[in-house]
């Protein structure tokens, strides 16, 4: 699979993911709506289980627009009903001690996550200024809330927000933990693509020697640590006596067996810093460095021939 297809294709799951996840916001918030309303019942405050009620209704519209692949329409809509709901509980109800305050943070991940930072900075900017004007409201005697506790009602609303807080905020980073590392997995596969085809270009996909385009960089390196230590440099040109009979009496398969284990074999009577290149079918060329005499290049060639 090619990296451009890769890309595709987790652009195509996070595009999934978000659209899974937004109907599960959705479907949550359905249920905290019902179970908020059947508390208000409880409590008589059947204005707010009308407006709660209408909320659910379009949420359940946008399940549809979900379905319809209208993702972006639907997420703003499922915001302004969030916010709606948010704002009307703490307005009816204790105020900034309301437990709708608790939903805050879960609304700000959802719309930075799920919709994008310019909703993010809206809702956030529509939070702050909706808690001034409840301030405002509430010091002056505009609105008349229920700033006393419910009882054990007033328990059953902290722990629903909470409970639905908490569940989205675990979905959320739970998505992103897991995207995070299949990210980091993507990166290591394109690196290790770029080495695999770096090595390619420099060495010979057959024996696993540096290859001719390789050669010119090694002999630079090899020269430069001749000339540090005040050394010579050994050039020896190797090619195999009739391989082209053995390539056309045996076949070709045996002809590249025989190559690669000449490769091996060559590779194991050198020294580290000695360089072995392939530079044409059956030519090699081996470059020794750190010589003082010339006879010192003949031992080498002994062992090579041996």
């Amino acid at each position: 699979m090619t990296d451009k297809n890769k890309l595709l294709r987790l652009q195509g799951d996070i595009e999934e993911i978000r659209n899974r996840r937004i109907q599960q916001f959705v479907l949550v918030c359905i249920l905290l709506l019902v179970t908020l309303s059947i508390v208000a019942v409880l409590s008589a405050q059947i204005s707010i289980m009308v407006y709660m009620m209408i909320c659910v209704v379009l949420l359940c519209g946008t399940l549809l627009l979900l379905r319809r692949g209208q993702t972006t329409l639907a997420s703003h809509i499922i915001l302004a009903v969030t916010l709606f709901c948010i704002f009307q509980s703490m307005w009816d109800g204790s105020g900034l001690r309301s437990a709708a305050v608790i939903a805050y943070p879960a609304v700000l991940l959802l719309a930075m996550v799920m919709v994008g930072t310019r909703s993010f900075y809206v809702v956030s900017a529509s939070m702050l200024l909706y808690i001034v004007i409840l301030s405002v409201a509430t010091m002056n005697g505009w609105r008349t809330g229920t700033e006393a506790t419910r009882g054990y009602l007033t328990m059953i609303d902290h722990l629903a927000v909470l409970a639905a807080s908490t569940f989205l905020i675990r979905v959320l980073a739970s998505d992103l933990l897991l995207l995070l590392a299949r990210l980091r997995q993507e990166l290591v596969e394109v690196e290790q693509s770029k080495l695999a085809a770096e090595h390619l270009a420099y060495h010979d996909n057959l024996t696993g020697l540096p290859n001719r385009r390789m050669a010119e960089q090694l002999f630079d390196d090899v020269l430069a640590q001749c000339m540090s230590d005040d050394s010579r440099l050994a050039f020896v040109f190797l090619d195999i006596d009739n391989f082209k009979q053995i390539n056309d009496s045996l076949g070709h398969a045996r002809g590249d067996a025989l190559l690669q284990h000449l490769a091996k074999t060559i590779s194991e009577q050198l020294r580290r810093s000695d360089k072995l290149i392939r530079i044409a079918g059956d030519e090699f060329l081996i470059l020794i460095g750190g010589l003082h005499e010339d006879a010192n290049v003949e031992p080498v060639l002994d062992k090579i021939v041996n």
